[in-house]
Formats: C-alpha cells, sequence, structure tokens
C-alpha cells in the first residue's frame, strides 16, 4: 500500500491534528480500519493509539480511498473527544480478556 499525506492541519483547541492521505492499495477489498491505523501511524511515526480513523471514502471500482484522521497529543485526549470503532473495541475486549484469564491461573 502507497500513502501520500494530502494536507495536514493543526487544531490546538482540541489539542489534535487533522491528517487527510489518500491511500493506494492493491485490488480486492478495502483495508480495515485497524489496517489504515497502522499504515498512517508508520507514515506519520506517532504511536498508533493516538490516532482516530474519521472516514474512509472510496470510489467503486478504484483502489484508492481518502482517509481522515485525527491525530492526538495524548490517549485522554483522545477518549474524551472520540468514540471507539467496533474493531477497535473488539482488540481492547480481546485484550481485556486475556489479562483476565492470567490473573486467574
Amino acid at each position: 500500500m502507497n500513502t501520500e499525506i494530502q494536507k495536514q492541519m493543526e487544531v490546538p483547541l482540541l489539542n489534535r491534528q487533522r491528517v487527510t492521505a489518500m491511500v493506494d492499495f492493491d485490488g480486492g477489498s478495502t483495508p480495515s480500519i485497524l489496517q489504515f491505523k497502522d499504515l498512517i501511524a508508520s507514515k506519520l511515526k506517532v504511536n498508533k493509539d493516538l490516532i482516530a480513523i474519521r472516514h474512509v471514502y472510496q470510489q467503486y471500482g478504484i483502489s484508492k480511498a481518502k482517509v481522515i484522521v485525527h491525530v492526538y497529543k495524548t490517549r485522554d485526549e483522545l477518549m474524551k473527544l472520540e468514540k471507539l470503532k467496533k474493531g477497535e473495541r473488539k482488540v481492547i475486549e480481546a485484550a481485556k480478556k486475556v489479562a483476565v484469564e492470567k490473573k486467574s491461573e
């Protein structure tokens, strides 16, 4: 997958940065939100826990997607302002389940 950052806008009131990127992926299905999050985090060199994917726009038949992302300065600010996506909730719940099983052993 190839990523091109189109626009970065600082939003000091909310302590975040709004980033617009074009992602060119190989044919087939559109990557998941978690894959987009990993890709953008590596491109911007930030922790993926500080990123919230807001929108993914794709046209039919074209293997490009426009991704709008918010990059926060701290995890607390992200949790105050953003709602977790379904895929992110599943990852967190799985991690909690593993932690509970380790404690019980």
